[in-house]
């Protein structure tokens, strides 16, 4: 288990585990846990641009101090953290007290069972049944002017289904350009692949502009084949995603 101090930004933490040899070869990042105060956090949310960052690129939350904070308050703060990151769960700590089982496990890899949970991992349907809400146009990249104090209207969360099978080419060509023009806004990348090359599923996990090497399934997890990539991103709505996808497969 790794702790920040305070508030800090968690991306180069999770970039120094993935890309660290020395850590990269004897461990697999499992998941990113963020607490947040219930008494105080929706102040912080406005205040603080990386407890926003640390709530949007979470597996997991943890909810303190519901024992003190009104009901009213601590319902419309998960309301808040659900649109930020539809598909991690909410878990309320009461004085410190919490199961430790829905801590962990967050990873691709169920310990249990020494093999990879796709649909755990990845959450694709959190992102399809209306959450997600900050995935729409802000008049290209001005909306959010009206108040600077709302960080989190800069966040969006959405998942990409393709119904074809794409190259390993188109896509990594894609990631590259997105990564390059626009890596600081892209907080997470998660998403299992149906690739032209191989009829088994490729799956791919990104932080910002920086990659853990993408995993061949032995099967798919279910009867659906298509590609699913969710994304987390700031400042980067799907329409620009999606337009430089479509350019890298020529139309």
């Amino acid at each position: 288990v790794i702790e920040t101090t305070g508030l800090a930004d968690p991306a180069p933490v999770l970039h120094t585990l993935m890309t660290d040899p020395l850590i990269a070869a004897r461990f697999r990042l499992d998941g990113v846990v963020t607490t947040v105060d219930a008494c105080n956090g929706d102040w912080q949310l406005d205040c603080q641009r990386e407890s926003v960052k640390q709530v949007a690129v979470a597996d997991r939350i943890v909810l303190t101090k519901t024992d003190v904070t009104e009901p009213a308050l601590t319902a419309r703060l998960r309301e808040r953290l659900h649109a930020l990151n539809p598909a991690a769960p909410v878990v309320e700590a009461v004085l410190g007290d919490v199961d430790p089982s829905r801590l962990f496990d967050a990873g691709l890899y169920d310990p249990a069972t020494k093999s990879p949970d796709v649909r755990r991992w990845l959450k694709a349907e959190a992102y399809a049944d209306g959450h997600g809400h900050h995935d729409h146009d802000h008049g290209h990249g001005h909306g959010h002017d009206h108040d600077v104090n709302r960080h989190d209207d800069r966040i969006r969360a959405f998942c990409m289904v393709l119904d074809e099978p794409v190259s390993w080419d188109a896509f990594a060509g894609w990631i590259d350009t997105l990564t390059t023009l626009r890596g600081p806004d892209i907080l997470r990348i998660k998403g299992i692949l149906r690739l032209r090359e191989t009829e088994l599923p490729v799956v791919v996990h990104g932080v910002q502009h920086v990659f853990h090497p993408p995993v061949r399934l032995e099967a798919w997890p279910d009867e659906d084949r298509r590609s699913r990539i969710v994304f987390i991103t700031r400042d980067l709505d799907r329409a620009t995603v999606e337009e430089m996808f479509r350019a890298h497969l020529g139309g």
